[in-house]
């Protein structure tokens, strides 16, 4: 039922005539009947009866006309918080990070947002590569930060490379290692590595490296950060993460950097990831652009 012919109704309702109706939605008299004639046909049932003092609503009419008002006010709410969705006075947004991403950038990135738009409900999921991926291919989510070097080349999603922060290799700051110097990728391979689950490319890297020392055998995999952190301060386990990652660790002496030779390839690849072909909320618009700034203030 178009909206139009409830609006002409109630005005012809309230006028009582259709001169007066006619200078109130901006309808020819022949216009304005034809829209109530419309009506008439869609509810199959007359609703006023015409004579020479004006119109009164018929018994169907006044049955009518709760629900015409209901109708209106249903549309008007409607139009309201489709306005207020654009002026980011209420909604949703879900988006997604990376679990390094998670504590080096879109930490604040989110921080700032709900500062900004404390009305729109914020839903953040924590996650790797893959499922972040297949959370936005079934509508899950509408963005995400997270690495890309297994996601380039997918013609799902639109990526948005972002700039990179540095890599360092960290550890207990009475590690054994910090009296070493010259201290090589075969030299980390003594002790239990604590890292996140790597993209296949930079798995095999690591692979690689450690094959002249019999492989990669002490190993500890965990996509939480903290716990992570945690680990490496208080045992002989190494990692390796964006600086970003580590800098109240290191500003606090729990932990410190090793400056080790050979790791250049072991480089981040965040990247801003949404939908191709796909336009965003505003909400994820305006996220979006937080992420780019801060990203970039790096």
């Amino acid at each position: 039922m178009d909206t139009r012919h409830i609006r002409h109704f109630m005005a012809l309702v309230e006028c009582g005539s259709f001169a007066r109706a006619c200078e109130v939605v901006h309808l020819s008299q022949p216009a304005l009947s034809r829209s109530i004639q419309e009506l008439e046909r869609q509810l199959g049932a007359r609703l006023f009866d015409r004579g020479r003092f004006g119109v009164v609503l018929t018994a169907h009419g006044r049955a009518a006309l709760p629900h015409v008002r209901g109708l209106l006010a249903a549309a008007e709410s409607l139009r309201q918080e489709v306005e207020a969705i654009d002026e980011l006075e209420t909604g949703e947004l879900n988006i997604g990070t990376g679990p390094y991403p998670a504590l080096a950038l879109m930490d604040r990135v989110c921080a700032r947002f709900v500062d900004r738009y404390p009305a729109i409900r914020l839903n953040i999921r924590t996650d790797n590569w893959q499922e972040l991926r297949l959370a936005m291919l079934d509508h899950e989510i509408e963005l995400f930060v997270a690495d890309t070097g297994e996601l380039s080349g997918d013609p799902d999603l639109e990526i948005t490379h972002l700039p990179q922060p540095e890599v360092v290799v960290f550890c207990r700051h009475d590690h054994p290692l910090t009296r070493e110097e010259g201290v090589v990728w075969g030299d980390l391979l003594d002790y239990p590595l604590a890292m996140t689950r790597l993209p296949e490319d930079m798995e095999r890297k690591v692979q690689t490296m450690s094959a002249q020392q019999g492989g990669l055998k002490r190993r500890i995999e965990c996509d939480n950060i903290a716990m992570l952190a945690a680990i490496v301060s208080g045992s002989e386990a190494i990692s390796i993460a964006p600086r970003p990652i580590v800098a109240g660790l290191l500003d606090s002496g729990k932990v410190k950097t090793l400056p080790v030779t050979g790791i250049e390839t072991l480089q981040t690849r965040y990247g801003l990831l949404q939908r191709s072909g796909r336009p965003l909320s505003p909400a994820a618009v305006e996220l979006r652009s937080m992420v780019l700034e801060l990203a970039n203030l790096e």
